[in-house]
């Protein structure tokens, strides 16, 4: 039977957000109660000991710290599975139906995870402190900062394994979106977009999305419908169940190179090969797979896994996407590398290195000759000095540095960086930032 996956996505856009005793959406002003999503969670509180939220808003001069996951509030109203299907129900295939969306919102989680080896997940995989700016020099490394953002500030009880924070804290997210969303039930959407990819032009070029996410161990994971992406081997996913939430991230390892879940549901890659399918390609799919296989044997299984569902897919060119650093890296070129050899066209978006100016050393952490359409997300080795900020959401120090024995200095303070490695999503690999590199 023919596939009929189409999916309506229903847009309610955010224009202010304030607190109080009601969650209510009212001519585009969420107002949002602290008590209601307290109750929500609270039978969830386990590891965790207490939360409480903070709203900042486009503009201010204020600083995010100790930022986790970033989740899109939406809930699915028609169609099989839930919104983040795996969670809190069955692992329902979704991607049909409606969703509803808060446009122009959505939910952090902040928490200073702890770095005892017995909560950290080992040697340099461990929480590194991620720092968002809404004003100033590193703004506009994330789409963030022009957003509203509801911040939930988790406190810790102690003594919790890795694990347990871990699953608790993201869960509690979930939870926290959901019920944001529910606000738009019985409302008129400002604006409605249907996605599909049944129909298809002979014409055009068939071209997938090949996208590897990271995968080692807690705090440096991702979840596809609810469950931990080990030993997976890559696999088709429409692209509607990845916007429907199918996909989950668990990385806050290294800040630079986060993809989180929000950048899932609204990949801009993603949206991208969608604008253009009927017009200028075909979309064919997602092939969804692992980052960091342990070894290159491994690493090799895994591309040629991908590139099999793409030659599959009847692929003619290969949009190459991953999470991570140098060990990511070896698996994305080698991907590229097995679909030019079969005969399929491939593209991708990497950071560089290249110091302060751009320019020494070696650029990219791993290449191979037929990777010759790359796309710069920009550096992360260049340096900037972050500003005096009048409010900080998080914490009043930071924490940086724990390999040479920590270094905490006070979060509204400025402070210059060598590098972008603690700056959330400044390695830009899912194409989400104003980075670019330009050729003079």
């Amino acid at each position: 039977m023919k596939m009929d996956k189409k999916l309506t996505r229903c847009y309610y856009d955010v224009k202010d957000v304030k607190f109080g005793s009601e969650m209510s959406l009212e001519d585009g002003v969420l107002t949002v109660s602290k008590e209601t999503l307290k109750e929500e969670v609270r039978p969830l509180l386990k590891a965790v000991k207490s939360v409480d939220f903070e709203i900042v808003k486009p503009g201010e001069n204020t600083r995010i710290i100790h930022l986790l996951d970033t989740l899109q509030p939406m809930i699915k109203v028609e169609g099989e599975g839930n919104q983040y299907s795996g969670y809190f129900g069955d692992p329902l295939m979704t991607g049909s139906g409606r969703t509803n969306l808060l446009s122009n919102l959505t939910v952090m989680e902040s928490a200073a995870l702890p770095w005892d080896e017995s909560s950290a997940s080992s040697g340099l995989l461990y929480p590194r402190d991620a720092i968002l700016d809404m004003t100033g020099p590193i703004a506009g490394m994330t789409p963030f900062a022009d957003t509203f953002n509801l911040v939930i500030l988790y406190e810790l009880n102690e003594g919790k394994s890795s694990i347990e924070y871990d699953n608790e804290i993201r869960n509690i997210g979930i939870k926290t979106a959901s019920c944001l969303a529910k606000v738009t039930e019985g409302h008129k959407a400002d604006r409605e977009e249907v996605f599909s990819v049944d129909e298809v032009n002979s014409e055009l070029p068939n071209v997938v999305l090949v996208w590897n996410s990271q995968n080692q161990g807690p705090y440096s994971n991702t979840f596809i419908y609810g469950h931990p992406i080990d030993n997976l081997v890559p696999t088709l996913i429409h692209p509607n169940e990845m916007m429907d939430g199918c996909v989950v991230s668990g990385n806050y390892v290294w800040p630079a190179f986060k993809v989180p879940t929000y950048l899932y549901v609204n990949s801009p890659i993603l949206l991208e090969l969608y604008k253009e399918h009927g017009k200028t390609i075909n979309f064919r799919g997602v092939i969804f797979g692992r980052s960091h296989n342990p070894s290159n044997w491994h690493k090799t299984r895994c591309a040629q896994f991908a590139v099999k569902i793409a030659q599959y897919l009847e692929a003619d060119g290969l949009i190459m996407a991953w999470e991570g650093g140098g060990n990511a890296a070896v698996d994305g070129m080698l991907t590229i590398q097995c679909a030019e050899k079969h005969g399929i066209k491939a593209s991708t978006i990497t950071f560089e290195f290249g110091g302060a100016d751009g320019t020494e050393g070696i650029l990219l952490v791993d290449d191979v000759p037929e990777a010759d359409a790359v796309i710069s997300g920009g550096s992360i080795e260049k340096p900037y000095t972050i500003p005096d900020m009048d409010r900080v959401v998080g914490g009043d120090v930071l924490r940086l540095n724990k390999e040479s024995g920590g270094y905490f200095p006070p979060s509204n303070k400025a402070l210059a960086f060598e590098q972008t490695t603690h700056f959330y999503l400044s390695g830009n690999q899912s194409g989400a930032s104003r980075l670019f590199a330009e050729e003079y």
